[in-house]
């Protein structure tokens, strides 16, 4: 069985390659990933990407808090999967990638 750091390594590298490695490299200061452990013995793993500039954080939080309204995500670019740590088998949840 695969522990959970080699399941995260699996999962963060598929989904890199999913959004596409040269795009994540471009924008990699403007990226994101998290892992979790879920049931049945696999690892979540997550990348977002965004090409845009950061938002600004005044106009973000010219109330004094940030509110998000939506249950989307907030990364235009994004892959989700499962590694399963028996098999070592990906699934993809969920993703969008750039064109092209």
């Amino acid at each position: 069985m695969l522990s959970v750091k080699k399941a995260r390594n699996i999962g963060i590298d598929a989904c890199i390659e999913k959004i596409g490695t040269d795009f994540f490299e471009k924008h990699k200061d403007n990226a994101v990933y998290a892992y979790g452990e879920t049931e049945g013995y696999k690892v979540g793993c997550f990348v977002g990407v965004s090409d845009q500039p950061e938002p600004d954080a005044d106009e973000m939080f010219k109330d004094g808090y940030y509110l998000r309204t939506d249950s989307d995500c907030d990364w235009p670019y994004y892959a989700d999967c499962d590694v399963d740590r028996k098999t070592g088998e990906i699934e993809f949840v969920e993703f969008v990638v750039p064109e092209g």
